[in-house]
């Protein structure tokens, strides 16, 4: 069961980045925000966390009026029992109206599933996330089923070099290519110089051959691109992620 579930992780979302900073903001009209909560999850506790997430979290959510989920899991390469929870919000006066389990379950029982799936975690952390939507190749169509997410820390003072050249160099060949890519910054309860690159992909069979900018412009030509960000971003880790389809939607 641990096995299964762990393949079968994260999407496409990339959804994740926060809320910027002004010079960032600037540049994104329409920002998309979210709200991404990172779990590590106990690996004794793992099928009662998902039980748990699946029957009772999952549909008290949909009772309290909330819309849309995603939720991913590490795969393979990355922290095992690691999950990825990611639930776009509006306007951060969305959390004045208070804890949406609360208002779908009632104090009492809202409180005793609390209990519940903290007996289930190591940990856990939450942090706003914005989509750079200028700098993303969003595709039509459903999340990806699996997603290689790169995190870099972008030098203070440096935002506008690395997203100008986001959209000189690297934008255009993922739209040529036609291959999803969403770009998001970190914001509150996060480093707001962290900025997440994923790529989306069907199956881990389309990791061979390298870095996707290596495969469609050959390692010379990635290595000039790569050049050009010397000084503005420095790699902090790359995730492989897929998405877990029963706890999200």
């Amino acid at each position: 069961m641990k096995t299964k579930v762990q393949f079968h992780f994260c999407a496409g979302i990339a959804l994740l980045a926060s809320t910027l900073s002004t010079q960032c903001l600037a540049q994104s009209p329409a920002p998309q925000l979210a709200r991404v909560t990172i779990t590590h999850v106990k690996p004794d506790m793992l099928t009662e966390w998902i039980d748990l997430e699946k029957n009772e979290v999952v549909p008290a959510l949909k009772k309290a009026g909330q819309t849309a989920r995603t939720v991913y899991v590490t795969s393979l390469f990355g922290n095992s029992y690691e999950y990825v929870i990611i639930t776009p919000f509006q306007k951060y006066a969305d959390f004045d109206a208070g804890n949406p389990m609360i208002k779908a379950l009632g104090e009492t029982a809202s409180a005793r599933l609390a209990e519940k799936l903290r007996k289930c975690t190591e940990s856990s952390t939450s942090y706003v996330n914005t989509r750079l939507a200028d700098l993303s190749n969003v595709l039509d169509g459903p999340p990806p089923p699996m997603i290689v997410t790169a995190r870099y820390r972008i030098t203070p003072g440096k935002a506008t070099d690395f997203q100008n050249l986001v959209k000189s160099e690297i934008l255009p060949v993922y739209k040529k290519a036609k291959v999803g890519l969403i770009v998001s910054q970190r914001g509150a309860g996060a480093n707001p110089n962290d900025v997440t690159m994923s790529t989306a992909y069907s199956k881990f069979a389309d990791m061979d051959g390298g870095p996707f900018i290596t495969k469609q412009l050959g390692q010379e030509g990635a290595n000039k691109v790569n050049a050009k960000f010397v000084g503005i971003r420095t790699l902090i880790e790359v995730v492989v992620r897929t998405r877990v389809q029963d706890l999200s939607f």
